[in-house]
This record gives C-alpha cells, structure tokens and sequence, in this order.
C-alpha cells in the first residue's frame, strides 16, 4: 500500500507568524524531496497524465507557501472580495463632541473621493507531454510545478513591494497623487496641500526622527489630529545595515553618549524587493485600516488536456487580487539617491 507523507508545512503557523527577513522552511524543502523520491519510487502508480495532478497540485502549493510574504497583514490590511470589482466612498472625518446643553449635536462628514478596485487576473502554466510520463521523466515534471509555485509566490511579495517601489512616481492614488507625494490635497472640497513625503533625505538618526514627527502631525480632512503613530520602519535590502542600528540599540546609534536611543520601539521591516534607498515610517495599525489587498482568488492549481488531443496535458496556476491605498496620512516617506 502506498503511504501519502504529510506536509512539512504548518499552513496555520505560515499564516500567522511575521517575520522580519524572508526565510526559507527548511523542513518544507526536506518534504518536498522526500515526496519527489517517495514519487519516483511509486512510479507503476503513474498510468496517465491525469494521475500526476493531485501530485503536482501538492508541489504547486508547498512551493508556494514557502516564502511569507512580509507585508501583507502586517502594514497591508487583507480582505476577501466576492465581487468582480470593489469600491468605496471616502467621508470626511467628525470635529469634537461637544458639552451636552440639552440637546445632541450633530455633525456631517462630508462626501469624498470615490475608490475603485478592479482585481487583475494573473496566469502561468507548463505542459507535459504523454512521452514524458513513458520515459519516467518525474524529476523535470515535479520541477515544473514547484517552479510554478515558486512563480506565484515571488509574483505576491514582489507587489506588494510594488507599492512602496511606486510611492514617489508611476503609480496615482485617489487624489490623483503618488503615495508619498508633497501636495495631496486635504479632501476632494479643500485644496490645501498636505505632505507625507521627506524628498531625497537620507536615512539616518535625524531624518527618522523628523519623519516620525511628520507622520504624527499630518492633519485630517478637517486639520484635526490623526492620532498616528510611528510604528514600523520599512526599508529594502540596502538600507537594512542602517534600519537595524537605529532601531536595535537600546543607545543613541550614531554617537558615543550614552543617551537613550528614542526609536528603538520602531519595528524595522526589510523587504529585499523594495529597490534603491527608499524608506518608510509607518502607523501599522493605521495602514491595515487604509492599505488594502483584496484577494478575489488566491493562487489556484488546476489542469486540462488540449483541446487537439495532442497527447499533452497542461497545468496552470491562476490568482485575481488587487491592492490599492484609501488614504495616504499613514505612511511618510523617503527617496534618496
């Protein structure tokens, strides 16, 4: 009797645990070798094309979940959508409330900017020809689907670096501004220009703290305070030196004083996809709440036969998601050279 090994992957540990660098699961890899040997050796079990998909769709997804994406549920807010398309109505925020003198006071939120998500349909597959399944080529079959799954994956965490890579060009929100841009206008009725962006300044014990102040003192649609706060400091692979030495030392990093290091409470996030020397400081809770991905299908492994009948059967893996900011006032941000 052919026995099945489980997976080496914890689904409910992946989906839970934040990491601060991208690591790999070594045990996931041991069962992924272990089940292409465990295959090879099964292989009178293989009559068909058709008896490999439950075994490619085990190698799509074991690769897929081997890297965690270190954005996503962490300073992206994660919904599910139903729906072809998502849209939102911004309102406008509420002033004080005010002493009661026999009766309510009310106040009206006016109406805003209205935010659309249309999700993108994203596909990739491989074919595997009838000769190959004859001549026992099992190891470059199970290749193609861990690489298919390795695909989808790197596809997820490169966008969603994408949207700090396109913070300061290419990419319009809403308002019709970039990300972090230095004149989002307060609210679609009042034109006053509000910045969350520190230019080309570069990152240093200074500058972060500017930043910080920056992000806590960025107004509402009514110049009220937000209430943010600096919780996160994102930066890419060439800034991680630097985001660890303002933030781990429990001492000022950049001199001999013994002054006590202000922003070693910032949690520092190293994505290696976010290019150049971009940097961010971000209110976590607060951009759960305003950077949205929505997930209308998360990565899905199927296949089918050619409609020829051409002895080749292929195999595809299909997502649709989209990402999208509904206000800019969690996040300030960097760009030097």
């Amino acid at each position: 009797m052919i026995k099945l090994l489980t997976l080496g992957i914890q689904s409910s540990v992946d989906e839970n645990r934040r990491v601060r660098t991208i690591k790999r699961d070594k045990s996931a890899g041991r069962s992924l070798a272990k089940r292409r040997s465990w295959h090879v050796q099964g292989s009178a079990a293989f009559h068909s094309l058709v008896d490999l998909d439950p075994v490619l769709a085990e190698i799509f997804y074991q690769q897929y979940r081997q890297v965690t994406p270190l954005l996503l549920n962490t300073v992206i807010g994660v919904r599910t959508s139903t729906k072809q398309s998502e849209s939102g109505q911004r309102v406008g925020s509420f002033g004080d409330p005010q002493p009661w003198e026999g009766q309510v006071h009310y106040d009206a939120a006016a109406p805003d900017y209205t935010i659309d998500w249309t999700h993108d349909q994203l596909t990739l597959g491989f074919k595997v020809e009838k000769t190959m399944l004859e001549d026992m080529q099992y190891p470059g079959i199970f290749d193609n689907a861990a690489n298919l799954g390795q695909s989808f994956n790197r596809k997820v965490v490169k966008d969603e670096a994408a949207i700090f890579n396109n913070a300061f060009a290419t990419v319009t929100g809403y308002d019709t501004k970039v990300l972090c841009a230095t004149d989002h206008p307060r609210s679609k009725s009042d034109s006053t220009a509000v910045s969350n962006s520190l230019g080309t300044k570069a990152l240093s014990d200074a500058n972060l703290e500017e930043a910080i102040v920056t992000l806590e003192s960025l107004g509402d649609d009514k110049g009220e305070e937000t209430a943010a706060m600096g919780t996160h400091l994102v930066v890419g692979r060439q800034l991680r030196q630097t985001a660890y030495k303002l933030t781990g030392s429990t001492l000022e990093p950049e001199t001999g004083n013994n002054a006590v290091n202000t922003h070693m409470n910032l949690t520092p996030i190293v994505h290696p996809m976010i290019s150049g020397k971009k940097w961010f400081v971000v209110d976590g809770p607060m951009a759960m709440r305003m950077m949205i991905w929505w997930w209308r299908l998360q990565a899905d492994f199927d296949s089918d036969d050619d409609k020829a009948k051409t002895l080749v059967r292929s195999y595809y893996g299909r997502m649709r998601y989209s990402k999208g900011w509904q206000d800019f006032r969690w996040v300030v941000g960097s760009n030097p050279s």
